[in-house]
């Protein structure tokens, strides 16, 4: 054998003990771990689970994750919620409103007023006042006049002529117009006037005047 060869033979013999030598090694550490108890090595690390099953204790050199408990304030010194918002609510309260009886509406009538003016060349003249806020249709005229006046030809409302014709003898009635019944329209003040045959008497004179309402008025002079 040469000195090359027995080199070798060496080196291969050299790897076969370490072979050897690592799997007791391997084989010696399996079989200690099983007959060796687990022991605590560091902190537990126990899961999520566990932990909230087990109350755990705080320790000095450790902070914990859970938020701290509330504790009550001493008493009068408690600090409402910074968000929060208090609501209060207001009963409804109802104001009984006494009802009012009913004014019944004032006499139409009564508001109304007619008087004489004057008697100037042949016309003869009244005023007739109406207060009632309500303008009311001439429906109806009758006036005694003095024979001395000879005839009547026609009566007018506020310049406008109403009735035309020719009355020798008093009394006259009128219940027929000329225009529309706007023409026999009285609001607040109207002036009613009545054309004569001679010169206008001052006196002597007796006109009612009816309206489409029913309401009448009068003057006598």
């Amino acid at each position: 054998m040469t000195g090359k060869q027995l080199s070798l033979l060496i080196i291969l013999a050299v790897l076969l003990l370490l072979v050897v030598s690592a799997m007791l090694v391997f084989a010696l550490g399996l079989f200690d771990e099983s007959l060796i108890p687990d022991l605590p090595i560091g902190p537990s690390t126990r899961t999520v689970d566990e932990a909230e099953g087990t109350p755990s204790l705080v320790t000095s050199g450790y902070e914990t994750s859970l938020p701290a408990l509330d504790t009550p304030s001493s008493p009068g010194t408690e600090t409402p919620l910074a968000n929060s918002t208090v609501q209060t609510s207001t009963p409804a309260t109802q104001t009984a409103t006494p009802v009012q009886p009913l004014t019944p509406p004032a006499d139409i009538c009564a508001l109304l007023d007619l008087r004489f003016l004057s008697a100037t060349s042949n016309i003869a003249a009244w005023r007739l006042q109406n207060d009632s806020g309500v303008a009311l249709t001439i429906t109806r005229i009758e006036i005694d006049w003095p024979k001395s006046n000879d005839a009547i030809f026609n009566a007018f409302l506020d310049g406008k002529v109403i009735w035309s014709d020719e009355d020798l003898t008093p009394p006259t009635t009128m219940t027929t117009w000329i225009g529309n019944s706007e023409d026999r329209s009285a609001e607040r003040l109207s002036r009613v006037e009545f054309f004569f045959g001679t010169l206008a008497e001052s006196s002597g004179y007796d006109l009612h005047l009816w309206f489409e309402n029913g309401c009448e008025v009068s003057a006598a002079n």
